[in-house]
């Protein structure tokens, strides 16, 4: 008896080592995720046709803004030529990625005469440098990496700030000292983040999320599925990488949840996804959407699917057709 009893404790310390060491792999791929440098997504975007070398020609504004957390977030802009009302369009960029990768998005934008701002997320590229020494002292400092949106609507809420500030008064003679719309746009973490920033702010008038997932912790459980983790072992590895983002990171996987926040607004949401996402599974937003509409019924919430495109890549398989949707969503919304 004494023996088996050894045994099965043996295989219980081997099963927690094993559970363990993948809920830190699962934390280390989410939180230290590869971040590409921005000479990589300069030459990314002009090789895809995302962008012409001359978008760089123009009058952007940089700065970088100190976030809540004492890290700067490096922001570009280029403000509308002052012609009409004040409309203001923030970016968010996707993990690993900055933003370089938003300005496709931002020249649809600037062709209907917005104001654009994009910035780098905590962590990347421009936005990578350690907090100041005041909050490094405080309890809640940590080194400024990927939250899938918990501290990241604290930043966006930063750069908005910032935008309202700079750019608030720029409206011609029939905007002058109106509040500028707001539309918050992201894309992938982006989004997720901009869909849980939007029950924090009155300002937003409408989010666009390109491919958001539904949660942090069914993200991670998707790709476990997809990496064939068995799926009670699955939970399990979830609970790990959780304990290792709450101990290391200084946040929970659980608390970056946009199907819980779009219940929490009326603002007018726009979900748009690839048929052929194999990142974050297009059904995602599909869920989000239909539950959004069943419980607030009096809200505006569309859903673009878009065939053949994968992760990120709905406006480059069909530009036509994703601008037309954008238009009419905003002429909607608006």
């Amino acid at each position: 008896m004494s023996e088996l009893l050894v045994v099965l404790l043996a295989g219980l310390a081997a099963l927690a080592a094993l559970v363990a060491t993948l809920g830190y792999v699962a934390y280390h791929g989410m939180i230290r995720y590869r971040m590409r440098d921005e000479a990589y997504q300069r030459q990314a975007g002009l090789e895809s046709g995302d962008f012409d070398a001359s978008v760089f020609d123009l009058p952007w504004v940089e700065e970088n803004i100190l976030s809540k957390g004492g890290y700067p977030l490096r922001a570009h802009a280029l403000a509308a030529d002052g012609s009409g009302a004040p409309k203001l369009a923030v970016f968010h960029h996707g993990i690993g990625w900055g933003w370089l990768g938003m300005i496709r998005y931002m020249e649809l934008f600037r062709a209907e005469g917005w104001t654009v701002v994009a910035y780098d997320s905590r962590g990347h590229s421009g936005s990578s440098g350690a907090p100041e020494a005041r909050a490094r002292r405080s309890a809640r400092a940590k080194p400024a990496r990927p939250s899938y949106g918990f501290f990241e609507k604290e930043d966006l809420k930063s750069v908005v700030d910032w935008s309202f500030d700079r750019f608030g008064n720029k409206g011609g003679a029939a905007g002058r000292g109106a509040r500028p719309r707001l539309v918050v746009f992201g894309e992938s973490m982006g989004a997720a983040t901009a869909l849980q920033y939007a029950p924090l702010d009155p300002r937003v008038d409408a989010v666009i999320a390109d491919c958001p997932f539904s949660s942090a912790t069914g993200e991670l459980e998707y790709r476990l599925k997809a990496a064939m983790v068995p799926p009670g072992f699955r939970k399990l590895v979830i609970l790990a990488a959780d304990a290792f983002c709450r101990c290391l990171e200084g946040f929970s996987l659980r608390d970056a949840d946009p199907s819980r926040a779009i219940l929490e607004t009326s603002v007018p949401i726009f979900f748009i996804h690839g048929l052929e996402d194999r990142y974050v599974p297009w059904r995602m937003s599909v869920v989000m959407a239909e539950r959004r509409r069943r419980v607030l019924p009096n809200a505006i919430t569309e859903l673009l699917l878009v065939p053949g495109a994968r992760h990120a890549g709905s406006i480059r398989e069909d530009k036509a057709r994703y601008a037309a949707a954008l238009r009419e969503f905003l002429e909607k919304a608006l």
